[in-house]
């Protein structure tokens, strides 16, 4: 997986659709709200797979993963596709569970 363009353009068209979400979430209106999340749940998997080029037996076992789990996949890649390292995405990881931590 490179940091080509075309790689970069669905990086930044999945999380446009995530930071909606999160705008849509903040309203008080539930049925633009589940088909925000749908959508959104839709638009990471189909990311996912994408990127990953999954086979069909992978995208099943990818979508019986939690919301969480996948979510934390996509976000894997988005980091990796920004150039980040490993080591700089366990630091990040890190810094943000301490930050959640710290909101409880």
């Amino acid at each position: 997986m490179k940091a080509s363009v075309k790689n970069l353009k669905k990086t930044y068209a999945v999380q446009l659709k995530l930071a909606t979400l999160e705008d849509s979430m903040q309203e008080d209106a539930p049925v633009e709200s589940l088909q925000a999340v749908l959508g959104a749940l839709e638009n990471v998997t189909e990311y996912v797979v994408d990127m990953l080029k999954l086979k069909p037996a992978e995208i099943d076992t990818l979508e019986e993963l939690s919301q969480e789990d996948v979510m934390a996949i996509a976000q894997r890649l988005n980091m990796r596709l920004m150039g980040m390292t490993e080591a700089e995405i366990e630091k990040a990881l890190a810094e943000s569970d301490d930050d959640e931590g710290l909101a409880e």
